[in-house]
């Protein structure tokens, strides 16, 4: 408590709070007490006043005595000498006087009243009624009382004044001295310590680092500035004196960051590159041995089945520890821990702890001491590991893993990319090749066995020795070679068809071009509203559909006119129509599962989300005949990557 109120008093606040306090409590005192002697000053002036009209009034009564005056003169000045009487005798209880002045004058008064009631009025209204002259030093005597009185309050006004300007002088030296206090006080309080902070201020401006300021008697304000300004020359000087080195320490910095950014950027380049899965992990190995100053390391990916990790690249691995690595792959099951954890692990006591498998045998063969298990991760999905081998105890910081943390991440990217892309070309090549096997056997395929049938009759045409048969049989024979030969021709042109720099009109006219120069039959070609430009995907889907009808209807058409109808509107349609012999709508849903062009045709426009109808002409275009219809509706315009 005595520790808080003195802490309490040392406040700057708290004192200029007290001082005025103390300041204005003095003042307001020296004033209220001036004003109550004023008051009492007042009140004897008034009395005083008051006993020199009844003084007078005496005088006077004793003139109007004489009979010359009229007697309501006379009882005029009786009633005012009453009345003064009566409030001469309330201000003498109601003053503020002393209790002796008061008593003194009370005795005065009750003095002159007995002797105005029994001696003077009656002596009065004798001589009034007898109308002669009062005996006049009996009046002198009886206004005698009133100046004892008049002298007692003389003497107390006195002594009111003297009281008045010495108060006074009082205040005029105690407002003197109160200056000098003041100018003192702010002087010790304020003024000198705010020098002393100008003073270290203007050292500090100056240079001088050590320079400091003590403030410890000044106020609680003061002290903490002055603390303030102490620690912050402190800073400042331990600023300047380690500028260097903090300079040193933040450019190391930065190079390391740069160092990172750059093996970073090295990794990401080399991953971008187009390699295979084997070949990517090799070079990455190259690139770890070379950024993290490792003995060896290795890398290991989970297999197809999903049960183990084999190891699929290493760099400087002796050979023995490398044999057995290739022949012992670790087993997924026992490290679903290692796969799950969030940061890199340190493999300590590699030939100790069994739970590393074969990531420790024979370490202490080759020399290594120290390892860690970095992830190789697409997202959180684990692809595999890689473990970096030293010679020495090795101890990473945090930054260092979380760098070659991301290596593991930007690989498991890259590996899972080029699977995708791998994925996506055998697809392909299925897809190619199923389209192919679906286009020999729709038309190659039947062409064989045809000359098959044929040469089985030339066989027995020959053994009868029928020579007729036999020209027929090898007329068709040359018929069914030279329909391979166009049908082998027509695949390998739809084969290596493309549309890349050409429109998709010039694209059109080639392919009609080139059935009228095979067929000798004149295509008509109708292009209605040319809308927006369909994707590259969706061209070359609609060149393969319209060859495939082409091919149709040169097949199995004996037609002698075709016509392609083409609307580029919001819905791409275009129908290929011919004048042949038609088709049979029943015989064709019969054979739908077996007609192979029917189904390549359907595949293809399946692959742009689209549509194809095959049916009878329209009898306005053509009397009899077969057209094939394709349709992409206009939501999926755009939509087909």
């Amino acid at each position: 408590m005595i520790s808080r109120f003195m802490r309490f008093s040392r406040s700057l606040s708290t004192r200029l709070l007290c001082l005025t306090a103390v300041w204005v409590t003095f003042i307001v005192t020296s004033i209220g007490y001036t004003m109550m002697l004023s008051w009492k000053f007042e009140c004897a002036s008034e009395m005083v006043t008051q006993v020199t009209n009844m003084r007078a009034q005496i005088y006077r009564a004793h003139i109007v005595v004489d009979p010359r005056f009229e007697d309501k003169e006379f009882q005029d000045v009786i009633v005012r000498f009453k009345s003064s009487m009566n409030m001469l005798r309330d201000y003498s209880v109601d003053t503020p006087f002393s209790y002796r002045l008061r008593q003194q004058v009370s005795d005065q008064i009750e003095l002159i009243e007995r002797e105005w009631g029994y001696v003077v009025l009656p002596l009065l209204q004798e001589a009034r009624s007898n109308g002669v002259i009062v005996d006049s030093p009996s009046i002198e005597h009886f206004a005698l009382r009133f100046s004892q009185i008049e002298q007692e309050l003389d003497q107390e006004r006195g002594k009111l004044l003297w009281q008045m300007r010495y108060i006074q002088m009082i205040l005029i030296g105690l407002a003197v001295g109160s200056l000098f206090v003041i100018m003192y006080l702010l002087l010790r309080w304020v003024i000198r310590p705010t020098e002393c902070l100008q003073d270290g201020m203007k050292k500090l401006t100056d240079g001088n680092l050590f320079s400091r300021v003590n403030l410890e008697r000044s106020s609680l304000e003061f002290q903490r500035i002055g603390n303030g300004f102490n620690r912050m020359a402190g800073r400042l000087q331990d600023l300047v004196e380690n500028l260097e080195s903090k300079v040193k320490e933040k450019t190391e910095a930065v190079e390391d960051k740069n160092r990172d950014l750059a093996q970073l950027y090295e990794v990401t380049t080399y991953l971008g590159e187009t390699h295979s899965v084997d070949d990517m992990c090799e070079g990455f190995t190259g690139l770890l041995m070379h950024f993290t100053q490792a003995k060896a390391c290795g890398i290991w990916l989970i297999n197809r089945e999903n049960t183990s990790m084999e190891l699929v690249a290493s760099s400087d691995l002796p050979s023995s520890m490398f044999s057995r690595m290739t022949r012992q792959p670790l087993p997924l099951n026992e490290l679903k821990d290692v796969l799950s954890a969030d940061s890199a692990i340190r493999l300590i006591d590699l030939n100790s702890n069994l739970h590393w498998g074969s990531l420790g045998h024979g370490t202490s063969e080759a020399g290594y001491r120290d390892a860690y298990l970095m992830h190789i991760r697409n997202g959180n999905k684990p692809i595999g590991i890689f473990v970096l081998y030293y010679d020495d105890d090795r101890d990473l910081d945090l930054q260092t893993c979380r760098l070659y943390e991301n290596f593991g991440s930007h690989l498991g990217v890259a590996i899972e990319n080029r699977r995708l892309i791998e994925r996506d070309q055998q697809y392909a090549v299925v897809q190619e090749r199923n389209l192919m096997a679906q286009g020999l056997h729709d038309s190659i395929a039947q062409s064989l066995s045809f000359l098959n049938l044929q040469v089985q009759f030339l066989e027995t045409g020959l053994k009868a020795d029928d020579k007729a048969f036999v020209d027929d049989t090898v007329a068709q024979i040359k018929e069914g070679v030279k329909q391979s030969y166009e049908d082998v021709r027509e695949l390998l042109l739809n084969f290596r068809e493309r549309i890349h720099a050409e429109s998709f009109a010039e694209a059109i006219s080639t392919v009609v071009n080139r059935f009228e120069n095979q067929t000798g039959l004149h295509v008509e070609v109708n292009t209605q509203r040319l809308g927006a430009e369909l994707t590259d995907k969706q061209k070359l889907q609609v060149i393969f559909i319209m060859q495939e009808a082409l091919a149709n209807v040169r097949k199995h058409s004996h037609a002698s006119l075709v016509r392609i109808d083409i609307d580029n509107a919001d819905d791409f349609f275009i129908c290929v129509s011919d004048n042949g012999v038609g088709i049979d709508p029943a015989l064709l849903e019969k054979r739908k599962a077996r007609h192979v062009g029917m189904n390549i045709m359907r595949e293809r426009a399946e692959r742009i989300h689209a549509s194809v109808r095959i049916d009878r002409v329209d009898p306005s275009i053509f009397p009899s005949g077969t057209s094939v219809s394709l349709t992409i509706p206009a939501s999926e315009r755009c939509t087909v990557h």
